[in-house]
């Protein structure tokens, strides 16, 4: 029964999105527009959310882990905090310290940055920061990496197909492996959010 209970808020917990626009002030339509893109991937596992403004000292890049850990103390709950600034890893020891995008473990926060992600025009740079938002969003929900290429029902491949960063490098990275995501989950990742969240 605890067992049960326990599932229940933890559904109910990820259910209600706040999607925190660390720094600029954000858009309210465009940010209306990306938390809709949001809940239809998530086939209303995601039914609420809410847009939310997160302004720490101006920076010109934030180590993800802080800033995860901050965003869960400053404002709690289940999180995707979105930054115009570099995310940097400073725990990795690959060449490459920066990241698109980041999750902790230890709560339900995940930040993603537009730095990077800029393309030819602003839906291309738009449909690329969905693609690794939906990537950190699928690790609060409990979704692994894939390594092979699982194709989802629009077509691209699965939001969480992840690729050798290093054998990429960053623009190579986005091409090959950001841009070939598409925007809803494979079978298995379906299957697996429907069993445990729907």
């Amino acid at each position: 029964m605890t067992l049960h209970l326990g599932r229940r808020k933890a559904r109910e917990a990820l259910s209600r999105l706040k999607l925190v626009r660390v720094g600029k002030p954000f858009n309210v339509l465009l940010f209306e527009a990306f938390a809709a893109k949001i809940r239809e991937s998530f086939l209303d596992i995601i039914s609420e959310t809410e847009l939310v403004q997160y302004d720490p000292p101006p920076v010109e890049s934030l180590d993800a882990s802080l800033l995860t850990k901050s965003l869960n103390l400053d404002v709690g709950g289940h999180i995707l905090g979105v930054t115009e600034v570099d995310l940097l890893d400073r725990s990795s020891d690959d060449f490459w310290n920066f990241m698109f995008g980041g999750k902790d473990n230890s709560n339900d926060v995940a930040v993603v940055s537009t730095k990077r992600l800029q393309g030819r025009s602003s839906d291309v740079a738009t449909a690329r920061l969905l693609k690794v938002a939906l990537h950190e969003i699928g690790h609060n929900f409990g979704l692994m990496h894939h390594y092979g290429q699982a194709r989802a029902a629009d077509g691209g491949y699965c939001p969480m197909t992840k690729g050798d960063f290093n054998r990429f490098g960053e623009r190579g990275y986005v091409r090959a492996i950001i841009d070939t995501r598409g925007f809803r989950f494979c079978r298995n990742c379906e299957r697996f959010l429907q069993a445990n969240y729907a």
